[in-house]
């Protein structure tokens, strides 16, 4: 009986003492498992240092801001100068077409003209000007002739002393001025002179054409009153 009761208050005593070693043994959490659950969250990396923000860069370069424009100093539209020089006209070489008269033809070979004439027309060697008019009619007054080659036509503007001062355009109207003096041989000269004349500056301009000579119309200068 003795012996039992030992064996029973050791077990009550070793099971007691399991009892507070379990209540005992439970080791704090250490600083190493504490370390690991905050490291796993990967750090923030600094800004480097002078970068420019993101929302200041645009992302399309051209909206950045509007085109330059001629109020802002920009010159891509700036209006151009009034004192801009203007373009030059451009000097032709070439040969013009230039009227005679065929003296008793009548209009036969060619427009007629009165007095029983006709005007022929005869091409001109290389001749160079900036205006067709005007270069038509200067080399028809250089002529002198009275008569043209061996082809009979006679040139009724051979004692004529002319020069061509202006050709003016206006609209569809052209109209040369001339200056100098004229010298006809008789009334048939009249319409003979104003055909060449006329013809003459017709053809280069491919429209009718006025003619004033010293300021008056071609029919006033003609007159022999």
């Amino acid at each position: 009986m003795r012996r039992t009761g030992r064996l029973s208050f050791l077990t009550l005593v070793a099971g007691a003492s399991l009892v507070l070693g379990g209540c005992t043994s439970t080791p704090p959490t250490s600083p190493e498992t504490t370390v690991s659950s905050t490291s796993s969250r990967a750090p923030s990396a600094p800004a480097p240092s002078g970068s420019i923000p993101a929302a200041t860069v645009p992302a399309n370069p051209t909206a950045a801001g509007p085109a330059p424009t001629a109020s802002d100093g920009g010159s891509a539209s700036q209006a151009p100068s009034s004192n801009a020089p203007q373009p030059t006209v451009m000097a032709t070489s070439a040969s013009v077409t230039l009227f005679f008269i065929a003296e008793g033809d009548a209009g036969i070979s060619g427009p007629a003209v009165g007095c029983g004439d006709s005007a022929i027309s005869v091409t001109s060697q290389t001749v160079t000007y900036t205006d067709p008019v005007e270069g038509a009619l200067r080399t028809l007054l250089a002529n002198h002739a009275a008569h043209i080659g061996q082809s009979g036509l006679r040139n009724a503007l051979a004692d004529a002393r002319l020069t061509v001062d202006s050709v003016d355009r206006s609209g569809t109207t052209t109209t040369a001025h001339l200056s100098g003096t004229l010298s006809l041989a008789g009334e048939c000269d009249i319409p003979r002179v104003e055909q060449q004349l006329l013809l003459t500056a017709q053809q280069a301009a491919g429209t009718p054409v006025a003619i004033t000579i010293n300021g008056k119309t071609l029919t006033e200068a003609l007159s022999l009153k």
